[in-house]
């Protein structure tokens, strides 16, 4: 089936279709849920969640972008309107007190299985800001507007968690 039959299916409320809708972007959908939360039940949930808003809205998408784009923005809100509602702090760290590295650095070094082990051990903030800016390809100005947080605080948060994940990094290699 292609995406616009999907989407047709799926504002029809045809269960065959939504079945193959999960069946299709459920793995990507679980893998977006998993980097974001901290235990595997809560990125079931947090996955259910966001196929069951996606069903609700599917008539909204208007055609811009992909189907499968829309549905993985739809599991970024889902995930981060879970972490609000859990009070996610930001540490409003200056940003030229954080010692900067190489942009790619860590990312060039680390391959996708570890950093998915790695994130774990960030706290909340520093991984939701690592996850949209490093993986979703967010930029400062949007995630502070999608946070409600200063581009400051979005730049130390990434910086103190690519600093973690380095020492996390080179600790296990040693």
């Amino acid at each position: 089936m292609t995406e616009k039959e999907l989407l047709i299916g799926c504002q029809k409320q045809d269960i065959t279709t939504q079945n193959l809708v999960y069946k299709t972007y459920g793995p990507k959908v679980f893998g977006i849920c998993k980097r974001y939360m901290k235990s595997r039940e809560l990125a079931e949930e947090i996955t259910m969640n966001s196929f069951l808003t996606v069903f609700q809205k599917c008539h909204q998408f208007k055609n811009e972008g992909s189907f499968e784009g829309w549905i993985l923005k739809i599991t970024v809100n889902c995930c981060l309107m879970e972490l609000r509602k859990n009070n996610l702090q930001f540490d409003d760290t200056a940003y030229n007190k954080i010692i900067t590295t190489s942009i790619n650095e860590i990312e060039n070094h680390i391959e996708n299985q570890d950093i998915k082990k790695m994130l774990k051990i960030l706290p909340d903030s520093a991984r939701v800001i690592f996850n949209l800016y490093a993986i979703e390809g967010y930029k400062h100005r949007e995630i502070a507007e999608k946070l409600n947080i200063s581009d400051g605080t979005s730049k130390s948060q990434l910086n103190y968690a690519r600093e973690k994940l380095k020492e996390v990094y080179f600790k296990n290699r040693k």
